[in-house]
């Protein structure tokens, strides 16, 4: 009989998240993003991994004239979403 090591902490955190539920999507960032007001954007540049506040999420939901709004305690930026971000700040910086 083997014992294997156990899984560090973060590891198990972030298999959480997927157990019996979804991620909360966003729109496409491609519409929201040039609608989206300066300081919100400034907010989500700062820290694009971070989760997004609710206030921000709502926003988009309103610029996508969505009315389901995820109820989730957090909604991340993907990893598309960010390179998104990427791709957009390197063209606005040539500006």
């Amino acid at each position: 009989m083997t014992i294997e090591a156990p899984q560090p902490i973060s590891a198990r955190r972030a298999e959480l998240p997927t157990i019996g539920a979804r991620r909360a999507e966003l729109p496409p960032i491609g519409i929201w993003w040039p609608m989206l007001e300066p300081t919100l954007q400034r907010e989500i540049l700062e820290h694009p991994s971070a989760p997004l506040r609710r206030a921000v999420v709502r926003r988009i939901y309103e610029l996508c004239e969505l009315e389901r709004f995820p109820m989730r305690d957090f909604v991340r930026l993907n990893e598309n979403e960010r390179a998104y971000l990427a791709g957009w700040t390197h063209t606005a910086a040539w500006e």
